[in-house]
């Protein structure tokens, strides 16, 4: 039998989930400065400065199987054109938070956002 009390704790935990989820959708992960990292073969091909002042961008990045094109608009990116059999780095769409990226796998390539903040060399606790 549900009481009116687990009702109360069931809406409750929903709601502050549902709080928790936006405020990560709305603010991101890190702050500061953000760029896109552009790598291919695991080495970096380019790095691109993000933000209100941005740059509008179309990069041609050569890549095993002939050239991808990636699109820059202010503070997003996506996938424009690639070399390519399943197109699935096109479908992917615009990116704009810290921590995600688009990956084109049968090329070898990578794109992702990161933030200046979010940038660490140090080794934590949890990861070691």
């Amino acid at each position: 039998m549900i009481t009116k009390g687990d009702k109360i704790l069931f809406f409750s935990i929903i709601l502050i989930s549902f709080i928790i989820f936006v405020s990560f959708q709305v603010y991101g992960f890190a702050d500061g400065k953000s760029y896109v990292l552009i790598e291919v073969n695991g080495k970096l091909y380019q790095k691109v400065s993000l933000g209100e002042t941005g740059p509008n961008l179309k990069i041609s990045v050569p890549v095993a199987n002939g050239e991808n094109i990636v699109e820059i608009e202010r503070d997003r990116v996506r996938m424009l054109s690639a070399q390519c059999p399943d197109q699935d780095c096109i479908r992917q769409g615009w990116i704009n938070r810290p921590g995600q990226m688009i990956v084109c796998l049968p090329n070898k390539m990578v794109i992702k956002i990161q933030s200046d903040k979010s940038i660490k060399e140090d080794v934590d606790i949890i990861t070691f």
